[in-house]
């Protein structure tokens, strides 16, 4: 009779180290696919929020939103009608919109932002461009503009950045809902209007106003994705992302201080 041979101990062995070999091969190769992945779709994200700032423009005389930290229109809330999204209640009872365009897959769902509270909670990913267009270099570092801006106004509007990735952070506020979407911009952590809120900036002090805000490292090493005022979408380095795309004039940032 003919004996059926098994494998043997070492054949086994070569096998698992070859399966090993392929999975040390193909697990780099499937996380770089997952980020670019996640980098089309959050850029999918922001042209969705271009479109919707383009109706309302439309619909509102070429106006479009700034400063979150105003009382006359919000960007998150303008844009909703034309984004959707899930309905939540806060801690107030105030209904509060989770809007899927609102959120970038990319972002940070481990660790904290301020006060302890999860990344994976954060419901705005994204900070807008309040800066004052005809004062850019107020106190030497910029200032608010609260009230709506007319984009025909924006000179080389394709060169001006409206929104950028929210960067993440233990000096960052999560914002869960509608309660915290106003404490938090009555406190003005969810505009950009100072170079020390770029990307290329090091100031990350847990309070400080002046605290870095655009994303450093999201998407591709050291930057993050742009939507801009013409309505295209576009990443930029962190190094590239200065001022000039903010408010039209180069305010180099001093990587070594901590503002």
């Amino acid at each position: 009779m003919n004996r059926r041979r098994g494998f043997t101990l070492i054949e086994l062995l070569v096998v698992i180290a070859i399966i090993a070999v392929l999975m040390g091969i193909l697990m780099p190769a499937l996380g770089r696919a997952r980020k670019q992945a996640w980098a089309v779709a959050c850029l999918s994200n922001i042209r969705q929020i271009g479109v919707a700032m383009t109706i309302y423009a439309q619909e509102n005389d070429n106006f479009v939103p700034r400063a979150l930290d105003n009382n006359e229109v919000k960007w998150i809330i303008a844009f909703l009608p034309n984004l959707g999204g899930k309905r939540l209640t806060d801690i107030e009872g105030k209904d509060y919109l989770e809007v899927d365009a609102y959120q970038c897959p990319a972002f940070p769902r481990t660790g904290s932002g301020e006060n302890g509270k999860g990344n994976g909670e954060q419901t705005i990913d994204y900070v807008v461009n309040a800066w004052d267009f005809d004062n850019p270099q107020a106190a030497g570092n910029g200032q608010q503009e609260m009230n709506p801006t007319k984009i025909s106004n924006i000179k080389h509007s394709a060169e001006r950045i409206y929104l950028a990735d929210n960067e993440a952070g233990d000096w960052r506020p999560v914002v869960r809902d509608r309660y915290e979407l106003d404490l938090f911009r009555n406190f003005n952590y969810l505009d950009v209007w100072s170079r020390t809120h770029l990307a290329a900036s090091n100031s990350t002090n847990r309070g400080n106003n002046q605290t870095r805000r655009v994303a450093q490292d999201r998407h591709r090493t050291m930057g993050c994705n742009n939507l801009f005022f013409d309505g295209h979408t576009e990443w930029l380095s962190a190094e590239e992302n200065t001022t000039r795309y903010w408010c039209g004039v180069y305010l180099p940032v001093d990587e070594n201080r901590d503002y």
